[in-house]
């Protein structure tokens, strides 16, 4: 969605076709593979696999030269890539330089079966045995050679030896029992697999008996079958992949949690046998347990499961949704406040960084933006509820006007919003009068807004209707009513529309924006950017304790939302500023979850830095955020000669309200 929206960004930089087209690609080959591969946002792409051998692979297999275990890493993606071509002096090089002998020389041996050198792969994994035993993996593999010759008896003897040597080696225990069941059918299968499990050592076996029994409705025996093998605690990193999807697969989703939950471990065990955990606990509703093994997943950093996490959270956000009534309240019972919201909402989170926007002169005439009430729909009763799309727009409007009449205008902006302390934002009901105002705005404002908001139907088929006056402080009366009616698709030219009637009016317009970099969202980017502006909203509250994080929920979403504009608009400055201010305002409030975009936002500086960005001076925001001490004090230690005083301060505010580094920071 953000790629088609935003690209309709315009502003004073650059035209609207500059600001969406993108270099263009050669094609490539109608028939040529693609391989998925991960940016450092984790975004999921597409290349050939051509170029990804000559681009990514074989730099990655250089670079890793030194290295045994990545090296060893690097040589398996390319067996599983197809590259094994490529692979014949790595694997030889892997040999010179590892200290684990079973490993170098089983992937020596597999790298030349690969390449039809049959003679030295039994050379190589003769000498391995010599230095690393008669192991379960080098006879395997040796089995293996001999298959390939053709000499189907003496594969079999050492394929045994091997399962006797290790009857938990997958390859080998499978083999063995597949050959079985070829000679005496489902009977030899199941037998091979009970005499491995009688071998000292063994759980693999017990496995596949357990997957037999489900298939065949017993449940009880392969209950104890599985939980004979978690006691053991001795099964590898896979182990509780199959429990979990053979449990899931035979409609045993309860035992699901009940046997593997307390097992698991993810990071030591397979990752995907979290996301089946977490299909338990959104088939069996247990959102609670669901969301804090999520938080754990997201902390991995892994990229290729991140779009089955991000379905998960809002699966189990949804859920919440449901079950979330609306509870009356007495209004009389509540502390309610007016919040004055003084600078476009992303200014906020960033440790007041007031070198890097322009200031309205002291004394300068003021516009105010009250937050929008609700036009009266027979519905009307004081309740607690979560936040839906219309409280949002009914205060990311005003909250956008106050940012249009901030960078077009030469006023001074603000928002007022009316928030109970400790519970949210308010929503009020009917038109708010505008004359119980005038003695209580500031006594330099001239001119302040209110409206009211309306929505009939639901998604695409919803319609919003908005009306707002402009009060004029000096003579004390309405000047004016702008108002219209639009559907979802047409909901952000109306805004536009009025935003432009309202600056009019007012007058002081300004023909270039207060800052250089500001562009002027159109109508098809409104309705994402107001999302951002309520979710930004949100966050402030939060960060200033206006509201308890319990009261939060999509915080990820939240966070990740101008991040994701950010990258598919990536020649335009607010949606970064938007992000690292959102994550200012979740250190404030001390997330769990900010350590997960450690990775992502050094990237984002990275690529501001490289693209001449003002986010690039934010950078020492993002050491604050992620507790890089050491780095912050270099910076500081040989920056601050040459700093101006506005930004001296700012690094010393960072110092000041810099957390501890972690142990284990996140990726």
């Amino acid at each position: 969605m953000f790629k088609r929206i935003l690209s309709a960004l315009t502003g004073k930089k650059e035209s609207p076709a500059s600001a969406a087209q993108t270099p263009a690609q050669p094609a490539s080959p109608a028939k040529e593979e693609l391989i998925t591969a991960y940016d450092a946002y984790g975004r999921e792409l597409k290349i050939t696999r051509s170029e990804w051998r000559e681009k990514i692979f074989l730099p990655a297999l250089q670079q890793k030269w030194n290295e045994p275990g990545d090296l060893y890493n690097q040589i398996i993606t390319g067996l599983n890539d197809g590259f094994a071509s490529d692979l014949l002096p790595a694997a030889a090089r892997l040999v010179e330089i590892d200290d684990i002998p079973e490993r170098s020389y089983t992937i020596h041996g597999i790298v030349l079966m690969k390449n039809g050198q049959l003679d030295a792969a039994e050379v190589t994994l003769r000498e391995g045995m010599r230095k690393a035993g008669e192991t379960g993996t080098l006879l395997t593999n040796l089995a293996k050679v001999f298959a390939e010759r053709g000499d189907e008896a003496r594969s079999h003897e050492v394929l045994w030896q091997a399962v006797q040597a290790d009857p938990n080696q997958d390859n080998g225990l499978l083999w063995w029992a597949t050959i079985q069941r070829e000679r005496d059918g489902e009977a030899g299968y199941l037998q091979a697999l009970r005499t491995a499990a009688a071998l000292p050592g063994s759980w693999r076996a017990q496995l596949w008996l357990a997957r037999h029994h489900l298939e065949h409705g017993e449940v009880d025996q392969a209950r104890a079958l599985y939980a004979e093998v978690l006691a053991g605690s001795q099964y590898d990193s896979s182990t509780l992949m199959m429990i979990s999807g053979d449990l899931g697969n035979n409609g045993q989703v309860p035992l699901i949690l009940e046997l593997v939950g307390p097992a698991f471990d993810e990071k030591r065990h397979d990752p995907m046998a979290g996301l089946n955990l977490l299909r338990a606990c959104q088939h069996l509703g247990r959102v609670d347990e669901g969301e804090a093994l999520l938080s754990r997943m997201y902390a991995l950093g892994f990229a290729p499961i991140k779009q089955h996490l991000d379905q998960f959270a809002q699966a189990f956000q949804e859920m919440r949704k449901q079950a979330a009534q609306g509870k009356p309240i007495d209004p009389d019972a509540l502390k309610v406040t007016t919040l004055a919201i003084t600078q476009p909402i992303w200014h906020y989170g960033l440790r007041n960084a007031d070198w890097l926007f322009a200031q309205k002169p002291e004394g300068a005439p003021e516009v105010g933006f009250f937050a929008l009430s609700k036009m009266p729909d027979g519905s009307e009763r004081a309740e607690s509820q979560r936040e839906d799309d219309l409280g949002r727009y009914a205060r990311a409007i005003p909250l956008y006007l106050a940012e249009a009449a901030h960078y077009w205008s030469d006023y001074a902006a603000s928002t007022y919003i009316l928030v109970v302390e400790g519970g949210g934002p308010v929503l009020s009901g009917g038109e708010t009068d505008g004359n119980a105002l005038f003695d209580i705005v500031p006594p330099t404002m001239k001119y302040f807004v209110t409206g009211e908001l309306g929505c009939s139907g639901e998604g695409e088929t919803a319609r919003w209707q908005i009306s707002l006056s402009l009060w004029d402080c000096t003579s004390r009366q309405r000047q004016a009513t702008e108002s219209g009616h639009a559907t979802n698709a047409e909901l952000g030219a109306l805004v536009l529309k009025l935003e432009q009637r309202l600056l009019a009016r007012i007058g002081m317009k300004r023909e270039q924006p207060l800052d250089d970099f500001y562009l002027h969202p159109t109508a098809e980017v409104m309705p994402p950017y107001l999302t951002e502006l309520g979710q930004a909203f949100m966050l402030t509250l939060l960060a200033n304790k206006h509201m308890p994080s319990s009261e939060m929920w999509g915080e990820r979403a939240m966070l990740e939302w101008p991040l994701n504009m950010a990258l598919h608009w990536p020649s335009v400055e607010v949606p970064k500023l938007m992000y690292l201010s959102g994550l200012g305002k979740a250190l404030d409030y001390g997330s769990s979850v900010l350590p997960e975009y450690k990775a992502r936002t050094l990237q984002l500086i990275q690529d501001a830095q490289q693209s001449g960005s003002p986010a690039a001076r934010l950078e020492p925001l993002a050491w604050t955020l992620f507790g890089m001490t050491e780095e912050l004090s270099s910076f500081m230690q040989h920056k601050n000669r040459d700093a101006s005083p506005a930004y001296a301060a700012w690094l010393a505010r960072l110092a000041s309200d810099t957390p501890p580094p972690t142990r284990n920071p996140a990726p």
